[in-house]
């Protein structure tokens, strides 16, 4: 994923900053432990929300410990101990990460391709570790990705069949070994999510896009830098994904972790608005980014 899923941090108590915090750090700690220390590189935003939400899903009730790591080796801070949904969010940011680099072999020439096969070689042994773990999520992102690439080689000009593809492959992430209504919910907030995503991605790769010659839905459907009124409809389109979303969220157990189901509201009424400003506009909180960093 993509970093575009942040909480805003200013906004939150610091028993929810330490919580997430702790959680983030956890999934870290869980990613040494699961694929090997050098996937810790892969750690995100977005899969640190992921185990989140999969612990609200599931009614994980998290242990805590002081620790120390190689990024603060010398000031204990709070870590999530791991546990299943840790675990799983390690194994899938391995698996998806050895996916897309594995497209990149495919799709980029040159010293990007060179640059992409060794990505591959880097992360090979980690994604053999997660693929164990997970029996049938590695096949399944594979074939959502193959259906994407078949969609941008035709070059259809339409935002909403590629977000759609990525918003099932998210889903099926993160409804992996859900039953029930639980494999339900997981599903609309892993697409809402991966559509959120996607677009998101495609727009603030929008320029580069147009100087390399590569795949843009966007660049398909306007030919170059979006004009204003187009970007508001795109803003508009993007909030009632996330009104779709916010209907999800009602859904998750509030009186489980009251403190979990803040940071997630964090989440989705400021931290998600606030990115998608920042794509959209350039709107940047100069002290929140630097805020960001520092997690």
């Amino acid at each position: 994923m993509f970093g575009y899923v942040k909480i805003r941090r200013e906004e939150l108590r610091v028993r929810e900053y330490e919580y997430y915090r702790a959680g983030y750090c956890g999934l870290c700690r869980s990613m040494g432990k699961c694929t090997g220390q050098c996937s810790r590189m892969l750690l995100s935003y977005d899969f640190a929300y992921l185990a989140t939400v999969r612990m609200a899903l599931c009614g994980t009730k998290p242990a805590f410990k002081k620790r120390r790591c190689v990024a603060h080796p010398l000031r204990p801070r709070m870590m999530m101990e791991p546990n299943d949904q840790l675990r799983y969010c390690a194994a899938a940011t391995a698996i998806l990460a050895f996916e897309k680099c594995r497209d990149n072999v495919a799709d980029e020439r040159g010293l990007r391709r060179f640059v992409a096969r060794l990505q591959c070689l880097w992360l090979r042994r980690a994604y053999k570790k997660a693929k164990k773990c997970t029996p049938g999520l590695a096949e399944s992102v594979r074939a959502h990705l193959v259906r994407l690439a078949e969609q941008e080689r035709a070059k259809q000009p339409s935002v909403d069949v590629v977000a759609a593809i990525f918003g099932d492959l998210l889903a099926d992430v993160a409804a992996y070994g859900l039953e029930g209504d639980l494999a339900r919910l997981a599903r609309k907030i892993g697409w809402e999510t991966g559509r959120f995503v996607y677009i998101l991605d495609a727009l603030d790769d929008l320029e580069k896009d147009a100087e390399k010659g590569r795949f843009n839905p966007f660049l398909l459907l306007h030919g170059g830098p979006l004009p204003e009124e187009q970007r508001c409809s795109i803003e508009q389109a993007l909030i009632v994904g996330l009104m779709d979303l916010e209907s999800a969220f009602h859904l998750l157990p509030e009186a489980q972790d009251p403190t979990r189901h803040e940071i997630l509201n964090n989440i989705l009424y400021l931290g998600m608005p606030s990115t998608l400003k920042r794509v959209l506009y350039g709107e940047c909180d100069e002290e929140e980014d630097n805020e960001q960093k520092s997690v």
